[in-house]
């Protein structure tokens, strides 16, 4: 289920930027612009699981992804529930242009026992994300791309206890890549939050 659910995202995500840009230059991942009051590694529960409770609608993940959000429209069908969040964002279908359709998605699922990640490992695109905070909070994480020469769609998934956190984001021209490295820390403070 969770492997269906990953490529549908990545595919139907790599379908909507087609008619993206070239590649932008290389940036540094800016920080999100709001402050978090604990460390991530410091954010955990009385039973030792991560918890997104304290994120009562997408208005609270925005923040977070501010920098590539910027002039896109959040998603109709938003959700958040106790069980999962499905936060995004992507350019009103009036303004679509090659070099303005983009689309950004946080999506969170309430999962306690480690997924089987391994039959993704053969997939075109699959990378594992090392990170010392993942590593001491007993999780794991990994990056799909599908990268269709103008442009690529990048899909980062990060598993602590209790929480399985994906960001689907991309590159495109003139923003910073929305890539491995930018999700993972995406995901690492909004669990701080």
């Amino acid at each position: 289920m969770r492997m269906t659910f990953l490529v549908c995202v990545t595919t139907a995500l790599a379908f909507s930027l087609l008619g993206c840009s070239a590649p932008a230059e290389q940036h540094d991942t800016p920080a999100p612009t709001e402050d978090t009051s604990k460390a991530p590694a410091e954010q955990t529960s009385a039973d030792g699981d991560f918890s997104f409770a304290h994120i009562k609608s997408c208005d609270d993940v925005e923040p977070f992804v501010s920098t590539w959000v910027e002039g896109l429209k959040p998603y109709d069908w938003n959700s958040v529930s106790e069980t999962d969040i499905h936060c995004g964002w992507d350019t009103p279908p009036e303004d679509v242009t090659p070099d303005n359709a983009r689309s950004v998605e946080v999506r969170f699922a309430a999962i306690s026992e480690r997924p089987d990640y391994s039959p993704l490992e053969g997939m075109a695109g699959f990378e594992r994300v090392s990170d010392e905070w993942v590593t001491a909070n007993n999780g794991d994480a990994f990056t799909m791309t599908v990268d269709i020469g103008i442009s690529a769609v990048i899909g980062t998934t990060i598993w602590v206890p209790g929480v399985e956190v994906t960001v689907s984001g991309g590159r495109w021209a003139n923003l910073p890549e929305l890539d491995g490295p930018a999700g993972l820390e995406i995901a690492k403070q909004i669990l701080a939050s």
